[in-house]
């Protein structure tokens, strides 16, 4: 009986260890989204057209910001320096939840057939 009780005890002290490891870890975590949220907001964009620098933090401006998703890309291009054909495609890739790469890295998908 009294070996019972002492596992029950540490039965109860280990789930209040895990629960208290579960909090920080999701604290942890909250507070890693919200300082990646601030490096995001502070990256530097310089579109690969018109060359013009800006931010994140421009689309409260009204600039809009777009980047090609090939990883050894890494360019970003306003919407309205876009050729027409990659306008479209990138409406396209956005209605679609898909990846958009620009014209420099896949220009086969800009082929007019």
């Amino acid at each position: 009986m009294k070996e019972e009780g002492e596992i029950e005890k540490i039965k109860r002290k280990e789930e209040r260890v895990e629960k208290r490891l579960a909090r920080e870890q999701e604290q942890k975590k909250k507070a890693d989204e919200k300082m990646d949220r601030g490096k995001l907001a502070n990256k530097k964009f310089t579109c690969g057209v018109c060359c013009m620098r800006g931010r994140v933090l421009d689309e409260s401006k009204g600039i809009v910001w777009f980047g090609c998703d090939e990883k050894v890309c890494g360019k970003w291009y306003h919407f309205e320096c876009l050729h027409r054909s990659e306008q479209e495609y990138l409406r396209e890739s956005m209605e679609e939840g898909e990846s958009w790469y620009c014209k420099a890295c896949k220009p086969w998908l800009y082929c007019e057939e």
